[in-house]
């Protein structure tokens, strides 16, 4: 009798011993397994529909990898947290819970001119600056070689095929503006909202302008660039960002 109780005891033990083990082995795995953040709202945080999100409602939501999926495509990464901040939301929001990309407003599709505005598109070698420091609502002037005088022929000197081509050096250079950036492509906001909302950003080399009659001198300027560019054939144009705090 007593070594059948002290058998079950042993029994016992061991199994409480390995479900221990089995414990500390889960745990330690799960402690070394990598982990995705998410973006998610505070347990007793509440956001209105319509308003912004600020830093001190978001909480990192850490999920292992191998459970996230494609959950990429729909939920905000932690890493974007930045993006969101400011945004405002499509609809009410508790506590503990995921933000999607769904419940954000997306950036402005289209453009807002006033009364006596206009857009004006500039071509731009993207070899003459980086698209993604610029921003809309950035003040920009632009650099523009004027046309150089043909050089007089030398008595008695034959032409030569080198004397038609396009290596002629180019003439003074001209700075035209500052004018305002309405969007660069496609993109109306900063990169990272469009990167965000996952919409692809296209002809970045194309700059939109805005060209205002309640600007002095603003649409004559713009005319003046326009008739430096086509002189130019739109060729090896350069692009200057003003201060932003300006």
């Amino acid at each position: 009798m007593m070594k059948g109780i002290q058998g079950l005891i042993l029994a016992i033990g061991l199994g409480v011993a390995g479900a221990l083990f089995n414990w500390a082995y889960l745990a330690g795995r799960s402690s070394r397994e990598e982990m995705v953040a998410f973006v998610g709202i505070k347990g007793n945080v509440t956001v209105n529909r319509g308003e912004m999100l600020r830093d001190d409602d978001l909480v990192p939501v850490r999920i292992p990898l191998r459970l996230v999926g494609n959950l990429k495509d729909f939920a905000m990464l932690y890493g974007d947290k930045g993006t969101v901040i400011g945004q405002r939301v499509c609809r009410n929001m508790t506590g503990e819970c995921l933000l999607l990309r769904d419940d954000l407003t997306t950036p402005p599709q289209k453009l807002d001119l006033e009364e006596g505005e206009s857009v004006m598109w500039i071509p731009v070698d993207t070899r003459a600056f980086v698209p993604s420091l610029v921003k809309p609502g950035d003040m920009v002037s632009f650099l523009v070689s004027r046309p150089s005088l043909p050089t007089p022929a030398v008595p008695g000197r034959p032409r030569g095929p080198a004397d038609d081509g396009d290596d002629s050096p180019s003439g003074p250079i001209e700075t035209i503006g500052p004018f305002k950036i309405l969007a660069l492509g496609n993109r109306l906001g900063s990169s990272e909202v469009m990167r965000a909302a996952k919409v692809p950003q296209l002809q970045e080399s194309v700059l939109a302008i805005r060209v205002s009659d309640h600007v002095a001198g603003e649409r004559r300027m713009a005319e003046k660039l326009w008739s430096l560019l086509q002189a130019a054939n739109f060729r090896n144009v350069g692009v200057t960002l003003h201060n932003r705090k300006d």
